[in-house]
């Protein structure tokens, strides 16, 4: 990688407010006992600009603003997320940072859970880019849980890319190989301009496809963004774990296969307590409402 010599050789990072919802803790955090414990969470959605390209790339689409747009099949989970804003929406949170869903060439999802999926139609030159595996998750569904429920319609053909299956991303002015290789600690990374400042995370457990992005936003820091890796900080700071349940007669967890979901969050610890390349790295979930609060002037048009 070329010599980086200022801070606008760098990834720049914004948030993008893009709704909330109600979690009940005790479907989160196994030493949470009191089921009437809940909390309304951002789901947040980031803008990232990668200077040596010019190109702007979204990671994640937060809550719908219509409700009544979901399937009627997610439409009872819903009820049980109460209460939800979907204001401002994405859409709404680029235009009032000065930018056009329009001019948004990539986006990344890092999963399809209904509310990291916002309206991908608002976004008609964007290519998706989702994990191995996204496109049977929303043919076919799963076969538990109140939010396994996904819309087969989702996202346009032509502009999906589905990882690891197409290694070349269209429409690039200077085409980027999307190959798979370790950066460790984890096994598998794509440094997706080829130039060391932004890579897409494989980090499974929480859903089939399931993505992080590890992005360099200045000469000592990366931002790591977890997408729902775990959905809470007392997780990430080892106050709690995962917690699991029974329903239909089964033991189930909010991560589809929580093993793997364990080892994916043990890698990122590792990053977070030691950094990477000697770099230190900032750690964000997609729910968590006290960073949201914190960093508010990196709401966009504010960076990091």
């Amino acid at each position: 990688m070329a010599e980086l010599t200022s801070i606008s050789d760098y990834v720049s990072l914004s948030i993008l407010p893009s709704g909330t919802l109600t979690l009940p803790e005790h479907f989160f955090c196994a030493d949470q006992l009191d089921k009437t414990v809940r909390n309304t969470v951002p789901s947040m959605s980031f803008l990232l600009y990668h200077p040596p390209s010019k190109q702007y790339i979204v990671f994640d689409l937060g809550m719908r603003r219509d409700l009544s747009a979901y399937p009627s099949t997610i439409q009872p989970h819903l009820r049980t997320r109460q209460p939800i804003r979907t204001t401002p929406d994405i859409s709404q949170s680029l235009r009032k940072g000065g930018l056009e869903p329009s001019e948004i060439g990539t986006i990344i999802l890092s999963h399809v859970h209904y509310d990291h999926v916002g309206t991908p139609s608002d976004f008609p030159k964007a290519d998706f880019i989702v994990g191995y595996g996204t496109r049977h998750l929303l043919q076919h569904g799963m076969k538990y849980h109140s939010a396994a429920h996904f819309e087969k319609d989702l996202l346009p053909d032509d502009r999906t890319i589905e990882l690891p299956i197409q290694t070349n991303l269209p429409n690039y002015t200077h085409a980027t190989s999307l190959t798979w290789s370790a950066f460790q600690p984890f096994p598998n990374a794509i440094d997706l301009f080829n130039d060391g400042l932004l890579y897409i995370v494989d980090s499974p457990g929480h859903l089939q496809g399931h993505l992080n992005v590890l992005a360099r936003v200045s000469a000592d820091q990366w931002i790591y963004l977890g997408g729902d890796a775990c959905h809470h900080a007392r997780i990430l700071d080892g106050e709690s774990t995962m917690a699991t349940w029974e329903e239909d007669g089964q033991l189930v967890c909010i991560h589809a296969e929580r093993d793997l979901a364990l080892e994916t969050l043990e890698r990122i610890l590792q990053v977070r307590q030691s950094g990477l390349q000697g770099i230190k790295v900032e750690v964000v979930l997609a729910h968590d409402a006290r960073w949201f609060e914190d960093h508010q002037t990196a709401i966009f048009p504010g960076t990091f």
